[in-house]
């Protein structure tokens, strides 16, 4: 009975511990399993971009492309924003507004940035720096955001940021290599990281 006792004890405060962590501008809720599967879906999706287009970019006819890229997003907003919704009901830490108004904060200038840079580029037709635009301002969303999270979304930021640089000197037509390299892998890496650092 003590021991029973004594273990509720401790889940009260690890409870307690974790609603105070949001109340205080630290998102624990990342869910490693929704980062798993976007990695998945952006693999999927470079394969489609290759099975479409043949080359990484057509600046002749760059929407069929843009359009799978466009539904790789929808899908991954969609399944990253019901991770944490399901992962902080399970830790019994809903989100805190004030944490969602930080977090928003941190994340929309530099996506607000790429997709300035994702127009021009394709105004222009310079559609090969799109790797590096949407991979480093990506990069740049995360490592911000981060402030407000766990420790390996901080490092998952710095490594988009260096697949950015990687892709602004490579190949033109390596471009789709990159874009899997970062979106596919290191989202998968790194949600299985924190799948089991910080339970799920």
């Amino acid at each position: 009975m003590t021991e029973q006792h004594s273990l509720e004890t401790a889940r009260e405060n690890l409870l307690y511990i974790r609603r105070t962590l949001e109340a205080a501008g630290q998102l624990t809720a990342v869910s490693g399993k929704s980062l798993i599967a976007t990695g998945l879906i952006a693999i999927g999706g470079t394969a489609l971009n290759h099975y479409v287009t043949q080359v990484p970019w057509r600046a002749d006819d760059p929407y069929p492309a843009l359009s799978v890229w466009f539904v790789v997003l929808v899908i991954s907003i969609t399944v990253v924003l019901r991770g944490f919704y399901k992962k902080s009901l399970r830790m019994g830490a809903p989100i805190q507004a004030p944490l969602v108004r930080k977090l928003l904060w941190s994340l929309c200038p530099a996506l607000f940035l790429g997709a300035v840079l994702t127009y021009l580029a394709i105004r222009s037709t310079d559609l090969e720096w799109l790797p590096v635009i949407w991979l480093g301002c990506y990069g740049a969303a995360v490592s911000s955001g981060a402030q407000v999270s766990v420790a390996p979304v901080r490092y998952m930021g710095l490594s988009f940021l260096i697949a950015a640089a990687g892709a602004a000197l490579s190949p033109t037509e390596a471009g789709l290599a990159w874009l899997a390299l970062g979106f596919g892998w290191l989202h998968i890496v790194y949600g299985a990281y924190i799948v089991r650092r910080y339970h799920g």
